[in-house]
């Protein structure tokens, strides 16, 4: 079971990766791929991901230390030589697998690699799905302020899979919730509603949360 949104540059697909990545990957030009993670989505993502998409588990990979502190140029330069290491040409698909930090900084890095590249985010928190992966924002943080080097860039596309919101601690699941919440007072009474009655972050199957992230998500894609 899954969803579309069409944005004007880009798909927006939500639901389970095996009915989207697939079919969306077998429309595109044969092309060099990579895969960016972090620590914590490099070992709960990263297999259920291969599986998933059906790309081979060879399929080149770069793990970076997770956190926000290290969305920074620095690593950048090692995403980059990395890049350079794997011959990325400008055919090349970049896809970051991860949260926020992940999907800002891959972005990022494939947008200004061969002067851009495309690239494609695979959030993996509730916050990413929800807000930071749709709208083509990239950055990384200078001199220690948030996002202070940055592009507008949108992604080929965009897959949000509920599955990996059970990969989060109820603290991640809070953090991004926060974001639905805001979504539901700006645009959807029924979400609202719904969140209202009675809703627990934690035990939920992938069903339910689809349903909310759809909710949500339109909201974000009608701003």
């Amino acid at each position: 079971m899954h969803h579309t949104f069409q944005l004007p540059d880009y798909p927006l697909y939500l639901g389970s990766l095996q009915e989207t990545f697939p079919a969306w990957l077998q429309q595109r030009p044969s092309a060099p791929i990579f895969i960016l993670t972090d620590e914590n989505t490099h070992r709960d993502c990263l297999p259920y991901f291969l599986t998933a998409s059906g790309l081979p588990t060879d399929t080149p990979t770069m793990q970076i230390p997770a956190g926000e502190h290290y969305k920074t140029i620095a690593t950048c330069e090692r995403i980059w030589q990395t890049m350079l290491e794997r011959h990325l040409d400008r055919n090349a698909l970049v896809i970051n697998l991860g949260g926020g930090v992940v999907g800002d900084m891959g972005g990022f890095c494939a947008a200004t690699w061969k002067r851009g590249v495309d690239f494609v985010q695979v959030p993996t928190t509730l916050l990413s799905m929800t807000d930071a992966a749709i709208g083509g924002k990239l950055g990384i943080d200078f001199q220690g302020i948030k996002n202070t080097v940055g592009v507008f860039r949108n992604p080929a596309a965009v897959f949000g899979d509920p599955f990996f919101l059970q990969t989060l601690s109820e603290r991640e699941l809070r953090s991004g919730f926060a974001e639905v919440l805001k979504h539901a007072i700006i645009g959807a009474p029924a979400l609202w509603q719904q969140l209202a009655s009675g809703f627990t972050l934690t035990g939920n199957t992938a069903d339910v949360w689809l349903d909310i992230l759809q909710q949500s998500a339109a909201v974000k894609v009608q701003v």
